[in-house]
């Protein structure tokens, strides 16, 4: 009598003609008004229907719609177990009465006993039932068993789609005639579940639709473009794809004149693109295609992504560009990393290590640097943040590191290949290559003069400076030198320097580009009288391009005078080769 009561009640209010339920208003009281065991069915966090029973039993959730000839069921489903007989799952499509003894209709049914669980098509006139027809043999004998289907009725025809894994490539299931049951009309959808004890909260359900099909007049559209090789494209469409899709689509790809070699579909919404060159790493390149085909006959237009070509890096491509061991109480060291080159690098299999303590941590996290890009990594980016407010936060990267100790470590840089492990950088640094005019270098990094210089060289390391608060993670140093392009062997790129820690021409540099290695230098300070100040370096072995530079600190270790100040480089080699350079510049302003 209750049953009979409510469903009068529903017939005399509105029926709805389309639902669309996707449970993110969190509640089953509106839009659609869902009725029934409400009690055993909850929206769960990730706002899904779930089953939430007490007990083993059965559940019947349902609403109210109205239906016209042509009708369309979008939903998905996970049961959270492999079904049986006594954990099976009915989606009544369409009956004319909540009493499913008596209920006229088509249902889905899931699960039975054995391995052979498929999704069954019935049709049911009162106490009597038919199956019509099955989908996929053991397509959902699995634990979990998920789908996502829609079901088209349509002249009498029920064509049911089906994606097993979820998602929304939906290919074609089952197909099947009847129509000895009219649906039109006034009608429930309905949920019910049977479920023993430990399957009562097994049961989900998401994106319900019910609405009148229309034809399809959508293009595919491109959802997502990847390079799977440096020759290799994969393009996923939103659709399945026409068998001749393949043949139809046309490539355009800029900057570079590169062609498909040919063009091949390994999924029904896929198509694989060899092109006829490999792509070139250091370079984003656009990617277009068009005229792409779906089953009902609509063509895309152009539709482009961009694709870069990843590698691991090589010596001479990464380098440590800063330091932080002695951090501030309370805080996190971090190591800053350079990519020198033009390429798109990877950070998969690069780690960082200390080998005092032989501490290893792999960065991975399918990091990518591009060609100049300078990244911090942390294991506490927010106190790195606040503690030193650097231009680019988005660069202070989150990552496990080893320890450092304060007075003297190392920190190496290696690379994993098929070889082995490939070492790309090392600096093995003492708490005194920092400026000797610093007193307390607690918080304060140590920071590469020019990024390629040799690391393992205390002449290529400088404090931070003080105006940029003693550290520069994730952005250009503060202390970056460049040889502004010259092309003498001996140059100065500054001609004025001010040993302030402003972070602007903190250091006087002595740029060496040299034709060949094999050079030594002797490199003097000398101030107006020709009095020595200070002997920057005594027959040192010079790189191909290399700084020696002056922090204004003397001989003594105070702090020069300003004043007009002259440099004498001595350059020479074992075959005879010389050059000198004797030039003046000018100390402009006291360190604070």
């Amino acid at each position: 009598m209750k049953r009979l009561t409510l469903l009068l009640l529903l017939i005399s209010t509105f029926c709805a003609a389309q639902i669309t339920e996707d449970f993110s208003d969190g509640d089953l009281n509106t839009d659609p008004t869902w009725l029934g065991d409400t009690d055993n069915f909850i929206v769960n966090d990730d706002f899904q229907l779930q089953l939430n029973a007490p007990d083993a039993g059965s559940s019947f959730l349902y609403t109210e719609l109205t239906l016209e000839d042509s009708v369309e069921w979008d939903i998905f489903f996970d049961m959270d177990f492999n079904p049986s007989s006594s954990n099976r799952l009915r989606l009544y499509l369409a009956i004319d009465n909540i009493d499913l003894a008596i209920a006229n209709g088509y249902y889905l049914e899931i699960g039975e006993d054995g391995s052979e669980d498929a999704m069954k098509l019935f049709s049911q006139q009162g106490s009597s039932n038919t199956l019509l027809g099955t989908g996929t043999m053991a397509a959902l004998a699995n634990d979990p068993a998920r789908a996502r289907i829609r079901v088209k009725f349509a002249q009498g025809e029920w064509n049911i789609k089906a994606d097993y894994e979820g998602g929304n490539l939906l290919v074609d299931d089952l197909l099947v005639m009847d129509n000895s049951v009219d649906i039109t009309g006034n009608q429930f959808f309905g949920i019910e579940c049977n479920y023993t004890s430990t399957r009562a909260d097994k049961f989900f359900f998401d994106d319900l639709e019910i609405k009148t099909p229309k034809p399809d007049l959508d293009a595919p559209t491109l959802v997502e473009g990847i390079l799977t090789d440096e020759q290799t494209a994969l393009f996923s469409f939103d659709e399945i794809l026409a068998d001749d899709a393949s043949s139809m689509a046309l490539l355009s790809i800029s900057p570079e004149n590169i062609t498909a070699a040919d063009i091949i579909m390994p999924q029904p919404n896929q198509l694989i693109i060899n092109f006829s060159e490999p792509l070139t790493s250091g370079i984003i390149y656009t990617v277009c295609l068009e005229n792409v085909a779906d089953l009902a006959g609509n063509i895309s237009t152009e539709q482009c992504v961009e694709l870069f070509v990843t590698v691991d890096p090589e010596p001479g491509d990464l380098f440590i560009n800063e330091i932080l061991f002695n951090p501030n109480t309370g805080g996190s060291d971090f190591v800053e990393l350079i990519n020198v080159s033009d390429k798109f690098i990877s950070l998969d299999r690069v780690s960082i290590m200390n080998s005092q303590n032989e501490q290893v941590e792999l960065i991975g996290s399918g990091i990518i640097m591009l060609g100049g890009e300078i990244l911090a990594f942390t294991e506490d980016p927010d106190f790195v943040i606040e503690d030193y407010e650097p231009l680019t936060p988005e660069n202070i990267i989150e990552q496990d590191l080893p320890a450092f100790n304060v007075d003297d470590g190392n920190v190496s840089l290696f690379v994993e290949s098929a070889q082995g492990s490939e070492l790309l950088d090392i600096f093995d640094y003492l708490d005194d290559f920092h400026f000797e005019l610093i007193d307390d270098v607690k918080g304060v990094s140590l920071e590469k003069i020019t990024p390629t210089a040799e690391s393992n060289n205390a002449n290529s390391w400088h404090s931070a400076a003080e105006q940029v608060r003693f550290a520069t993670p994730g952005y250009a140093n503060s202390n970056l030198l460049t040889a502004g392009g010259s092309s003498d062997m001996i140059s100065l790129p500054l001609k004025t320097f001010s040993p302030n820690g402003d972070g602007m021409e903190d250091l006087f540099a002595i740029a060496f580009t040299l034709d060949q290695p094999g050079y030594l230098a002797n490199v003097n300070i000398y101030d107006d009288r020709g009095q020595l100040v200070k002997i920057l370096s005594n027959n040192v072995l010079l790189n191909t391009e290399s700084f020696v530079y002056w922090n204004g600190v003397t001989e003594e270790g105070g702090l020069a005078d300003i004043g007009i100040y002259v440099v004498l480089v001595e350059l020479f080699n074992s075959a005879g080769d010389r050059q000198t350079l004797k030039e003046s510049f000018v100390l402009a302003d006291f360190l604070d």
